[in-house]
């Protein structure tokens, strides 16, 4: 009964937890775009489906210089407002989650968001889900830490805020809970769905009782989908899988070429917003989010020509923001992206075979293949484009395109854009939960004392007594310096062997052997295991990580032993 009450009081305490999360989540979601607005107002005059009439208004060197101005502000905030001087965003999600204890700075939550509310602000080409999405995680994290909860309480909430903030950027709470598990998370646990979907949903709730429209697209009416149709949505498929590549590529290439430049960060900012300003005068669609430019693809209003050069602009214009050191999201660049190419795909299908579909169809469908490839979440993509559309026929289309364009690039670059950007950290974001498990347990919580431990001055007549005083409990002798520090070990079966005399006279330290394995204060589970598949015996010594002093052994028996617990452990956590 008080195991089934725990449960309970424990069910209640999330569900209320990720309540509080989804609503902060939701509020921030819809404030962070409503700063941006503003922003864009102050700017330019303009917000909203407005903003690209008013560009045409005002002057080519407002224009140009706006983007430069954004660049020097954004290097501000990053240089003296962040933690380690440089962006965040979900591939920090991941990482707390999959390699730490879900523990996230809302000062980099925050500081990241106001740098890209500034870089979306003055015209950089980056998205605002990003963004969105790591000041949710943030939030989740920053509450579990302020009510001092466990490293699994942490990591839902976290993922709470994740689902949270993309069910009220998309209004579309169930791609919210599978994101946070498929994306975030990287499986799908028991314990933590409950309090997941609580939060979206009540995002979602939240974004629909203030009547916010956060609809991306109108779709125009479509009739039924022909079965033969399906081979062009995977054609659309892999195009979109083979733009994803050149997208990420050139993320990742303009930013190592900006890091080999021999000037300073300030200068590169300046520099780089100078490009993008130029790119700005000559191709004012790339100016911000460009969702209404999506809008007007859609609605046919642009020719095929101009979606074409459109896409090589706004793959130039997004490169280059990165590398400026603007701040932004990945996703909304791949939208753009992935509509013009789709679209233009059924412009010209329309042409060539007829097809009964509007090419806008085929823009959702390219939308889709190049937005699964770039994060790296494809069931999390056809929900999106089903919760916006209400479409089966468009989902359906969308899944063919999804799966051809991950099965035929997945070879070409990384799992999604975040696992690169880990990657280059030299973080594996790739982490069974089992080994994340027994990467936060310490071998310092398995120390036992030594049996005995020699002095290396020691001579070997007066080892050889004190092994025989210990008697067969003793095979292994750890032995230090005057000062503590390990500097060998002696067997003690050949110790005892010993009947040279003159041999005998020996100290210690002339016939040492060198320890095969020395663990330090340090070395967590999961790095013992690995050092140790291989050895054979009872004990390991463990060192102080600082000044290398012994400080006990670790048995193999208790090694396995935590093993163990970290599978129970596991099994606990997936119920």
């Amino acid at each position: 009964m008080e195991v089934s009450n725990r449960n309970w009081h424990e069910t209640f305490f999330m569900a209320s937890l990720a309540t509080i999360v989804g609503v902060v989540a939701s509020y921030a979601s819809m404030g962070f775009l409503w700063a941006i607005d503003k922003l864009h107002l102050l700017f330019l005059g303009g917000k909203g489906s407005q903003l690209y009439a008013y560009l045409d208004k005002i002057s080519v060197w407002h224009l140009f210089i706006l983007p430069v101005v954004g660049a020097v502000i954004v290097r501000l905030i990053i240089q003296y407002g962040m933690p380690e001087g440089r962006n965040h965003g979900p591939a920090d999600a991941i990482e707390a989650v999959r390699l730490g204890a879900g523990d996230m700075s809302i000062k980099a939550g925050i500081g990241s968001a106001v740098a890209s509310i500034v870089s979306i602000g003055s015209g950089a080409s980056v998205g605002r889900y990003g963004p969105a999405v790591h000041l949710g995680a943030s939030l989740g994290s920053w509450l579990a830490q302020l009510l001092k909860l466990t490293a699994e309480h942490k990591r839902t909430l976290l993922a709470c805020g994740v689902a949270g903030a993309i069910s009220a950027s998309f209004s579309a709470p169930l791609a919210g809970v599978v994101f946070a598990h498929e994306a975030v998370l990287g499986r799908f646990g028991g314990r933590s769905v409950m309090p997941i979907v609580i939060s979206s949903a009540v995002a979602s709730a939240v974004v629909k009782m203030h009547a916010f429209d956060s609809i991306l697209f109108l779709l125009p009416d479509m009739p039924r989908v022909a079965d033969w149709e399906y081979f062009l949505f995977a054609l659309v498929g892999v195009l979109g899988g083979a733009l994803a590549v050149i997208y990420m590529s050139m993320m990742d290439h303009f930013s190592r070429l900006a890091q080999l430049l021999p000037v300073s960060a300030m200068a590169k900012a300046i520099l780089g917003g100078m490009l993008l300003g130029g790119i700005v005068v000559v191709f004012p669609q790339t100016f911000g989010l460009g969702e209404q430019i999506i809008r007007d693809a859609f609605q046919s209003e642009i020719t095929a020509n101009v979606l074409l050069m459109l896409v090589l602009a706004k793959l130039v214009a997004t490169s280059v923001s990165f590398a400026a050191g603007f701040s932004g999201g990945i996703f909304g660049p791949a939208i753009f992206l992935g509509a013009m190419m789709g679209t233009v795909f059924g412009m010209g299908a329309q042409e060539l075979v007829g097809i009964t579909l509007s090419p806008a169809v085929y823009g959702v469908v390219g939308m889709g293949a190049v937005i699964s490839r770039v994060i790296g979440a494809p069931i999390t993509t056809i929900l999106i484009v089903f919760e916006l559309t209400g479409s089966y026929s468009l989902m359906t289309a969308v899944m063919v395109a999804v799966v051809v364009a991950g099965a035929v690039t997945r070879e070409f670059f990384n799992r999604s854009y975040f696992y690169h950007q880990l990657r280059v950290r030299g973080v594996e974001p790739e982490t069974s939960q089992i080994q994340q498990i027994l990467s936060e347990m310490s071998v310092s919580a398995f120390i036992s004392k030594p049996t005995v431990v020699f002095v290396a001055d020691m001579t070997l007549t007066a080892a050889r007594s004190a092994i025989v005083e210990y008697g067969s409990a003793v095979s292994v002798v750890y032995v230090t310096d005057k000062n503590g520090k390990l500097v060998g070990q002696i067997n003690a079966a050949v110790l005892c062997g010993m009947y040279d005399e003159k041999m005998l006279e020996e100290r210690i330290e002339n016939v040492l052997l060198r320890s095969s394995i020395v663990f330090t204060t340090a070395t967590n589970v999961y790095e013992a295991y690995l050092q140790s598949k291989c050895f054979k015996g009872e004990s390991i010594p463990v060192t102080d990580s600082q000044t290398r002093q012994l400080v006990g052994v670790v048995y193999v028996s208790d090694l396995v032993d935590a093993c163990l617990q970290a599978f129970e452990r596991f099994r606990m956590e997936e119920r």
